[in-house]
């Protein structure tokens, strides 16, 4: 009888483990003596769990130095060309890049002497680095937001549009480009207020409209529709483009 039930229980062990069952820790087997009481023939060892492979933990972010390449490169207090620059840097200027705003446009830096501002990133070196840095959600703005797409749905990178407020003078001015998405944010100060024209201006040589070298795919050279549209400030309106 006890050479049987060490057989019984050798088999739930094995049968366990092989299942992915929890173990139970407690496994003293009882069995019946001579006299009708019962007897233990010990507790064998529990085998180990089967684990399930975790997912990776996300790598904290490391922040990294690069250079501007252009003299008297503009550090700002918000991204935009309508926020007040705080300083300007020689070329090649290392600066610690913390962060990104939303569309990746504008990177929030420090200086060597400590100062943070936002640069424009066409006017630094070209990484890949940037799309690591955390999106930092810039406060104290609003943002007028849109989008391009050609007529199958798929997004257009690289298209610009410039916000202009009247024609006199020298109105004031903004820029945004279209990201990966087809999304452009353009970043502007909660003073700007009243109607703003929304114009198409140029097309990035890093668009997905254009070749290796920077020519329009198969020669033809499309653009958004419409070309010009006006928005009023302050709007949560998401302007919306068809590429042509």
């Amino acid at each position: 009888m006890i050479k049987q039930m060490l057989i019984f229980v050798t088999i739930i062990i094995f049968t366990s483990a092989c299942t992915g069952q929890v173990i139970p820790t407690d496994l003293t087997a009882k069995v019946p003596d001579a006299a009708g009481g019962e007897v233990s023939i010990g507790t064998p060892t529990p085998l180990p769990f089967l684990i399930t492979e975790n997912p990776p933990t996300p790598s904290p972010y490391v922040p990294f130095f690069v250079t501007n390449t252009v003299e008297n490169l503009v550090l700002r207090s918000n991204p935009g060309y309508l926020f007040e620059a705080k300083t300007t840097l020689a070329p090649d200027t290392r600066l610690l890049v913390l962060g990104r705003a939303p569309g990746s446009e504008w990177i929030f830096v420090q200086t060597p002497f400590e100062r943070t501002g936002w640069v424009f990133t066409e006017l630094l070196e070209r990484t890949d680095q940037y799309k690591s840095a955390p999106v930092i959600q810039p406060a104290d703005m609003q943002i007028v937001r849109g989008q391009v797409l050609d007529a199958s749905g798929k997004p257009i990178k690289g298209i610009q549009f410039a916000f202009v407020q009247g024609t006199t003078g020298t109105p004031p001015r903004n820029d945004a480009t279209t990201d990966d998405m087809g999304i452009f944010h353009a970043f502007m100060p909660l003073t700007a207020s009243g109607n703003w024209t929304v114009s198409f201006t140029a097309v990035h040589c890093t668009s997905n409209t254009m070749n290796a070298n920077c020519q329009c795919l198969g020669g033809i050279c499309g653009k958004p529709d419409p070309e010009v549209t006006s928005i009023s400030l302050p709007s949560d309106q998401f302007l919306k483009f068809t590429w042509k």
